[in-house]
């Protein structure tokens, strides 16, 4: 027997309703932009508020950036279920909105909210979180989130179909956290109900970078949520092991360790020979250098120590400006958070240090992450 519910909408007095399951669908966006607290699902212990805005100069418009009560700042999108939109596309999107927020200032960050909330994005807050919240603390939390760069994003779509579990595994290997939230709908009376419901089922993610470990961003829960792969329209993706290894023969043992980390390299498209990798059209001239070079040789410039590799990176227009059509300065400040031997550095070039796995894993995600982020046009 269906029980239902009993409910009562002012004094029309209480009457039976019998929530049935719908495949109705329901548009993400519409529903995050008009019930941003739904969002709440994904902060255990919080609920409202949550401001919403869609995201400046998304090229989707199914990307959002939203902020909580607390600070935090995430990225929330909402592909078209069964839509034939082109997932690299859609990520590809998200970490251009990504780059784009990534070291703006709070007045440029809060601006869009203002403009939608009819009122400053602190304000707005300070009349709903209660008396105990602090504006400082908020403005500081926001800040921070900015510093860092790297968002958290949220996926909500009715289900995580194949494509969409690509998508998810995309931009876990750009370093992102990605939480999938579904719904259920169900209708009665004429009333439509949503119903926030956990996608994937939850295994161990892969190991975080160096960049989450020194900045105490995992947690044992956050370490936990469904990977995924996925295949590229321009490059095959492929395991470490199967990458042509580096020729490793005088490097020490804990080199091999991270020169086994640092194949992947080979994913930003240069033209690998040796310790080189080459922009495509400077093969084969004389004199040509590499746009990227690994050094392991303790007694050749950069000179790295026993037990490190330096990743010399030669940002000048006629190198990796030229070829992800950046300046100089925009691939510096992009990199600027990795670990480096800046003692050593000349301009044009930076000294990007990997003294253990996960510097190695974090160097590398880093610079896949730029030529995404290159590959968008920001």
């Amino acid at each position: 027997m269906d029980l239902g519910y009993w409910v009562k909408v002012g004094d029309a007095g209480w009457r039976h309703v019998s929530p049935k399951p719908t495949d109705h669908d329901v548009d993400a966006a519409q529903l995050i932009a008009d019930a941003p607290e739904f969002l709440s699902v994904l902060e255990p212990g919080s609920t409202v508020p949550m401001a919403v805005v869609p995201a400046p100069g998304s090229t989707s418009g199914r990307v959002s950036i939203a902020v909580s009560e607390q600070g935090r700042v995430r990225l929330v999108v909402c592909p078209e279920q069964g839509g034939n939109e082109e997932v690299s596309a859609l990520a590809g999107d998200v970490l251009a909105v990504g780059g784009r927020f990534w070291h703006q200032p709070f007045k440029a960050f809060a601006a869009p909210f203002a403009e939608k909330l009819g009122k400053p994005l602190d304000e707005w807050f300070a009349e709903r979180a209660g008396k105990e919240w602090s504006k400082q603390e908020f403005k500081a939390a926001v800040e921070k989130s900015l510093e860092y760069g790297r968002f958290p994003v949220a996926m909500v779509a009715r289900k995580l179909d194949e494509p969409l579990k690509e998508m998810v595994g995309y931009l876990q290997n750009m370093t992102l956290k990605v939480h999938a939230v579904g719904y259920a709908c169900f209708r009665a009376e004429g009333v439509e109900i949503v119903r926030p419901v956990p996608l994937g089922k939850p295994v161990r993610e892969k190991t975080p970078s160096g960049a989450d470990y020194r900045m105490g961003q995992v947690s044992s829960a956050e370490r936990h949520t469904e990977t995924v792969t996925i295949s590229t329209k321009n490059r095959e993706k492929r395991e470490p092991e199967e990458y042509e290894p580096f020729p490793d023969d005088e490097a020490s043992d804990e080199q091999k360790r991270i020169l086994a980390r640092l194949v992947r390299l080979d994913e930003l498209g240069l033209v690998r020979k040796g310790f080189e990798y080459f922009v495509p059209v400077h093969v084969g001239k004389d004199g040509a250098e590499g746009a990227v070079v690994v050094s392991v040789d303790e007694e050749r410039w950069p000179f790295p120590k026993e037990g490190e590799v330096v990743v010399v990176v030669n940002t000048s227009h006629d190198y990796l400006a030229g070829y992800l059509n950046l300046s100089s300065e925009e691939i510096e400040e992009f990199l600027d958070s990795l670990p480096r031997v800046q003692r050593k550095e000349h301009k044009g070039c930076l000294l990007l240090r990997a003294s253990n796995i996960h510097e190695a894993d974090q160097l590398v995600n880093e610079m896949r992450a730029l030529r995404e982020v290159a590959e968008t046009g920001v």
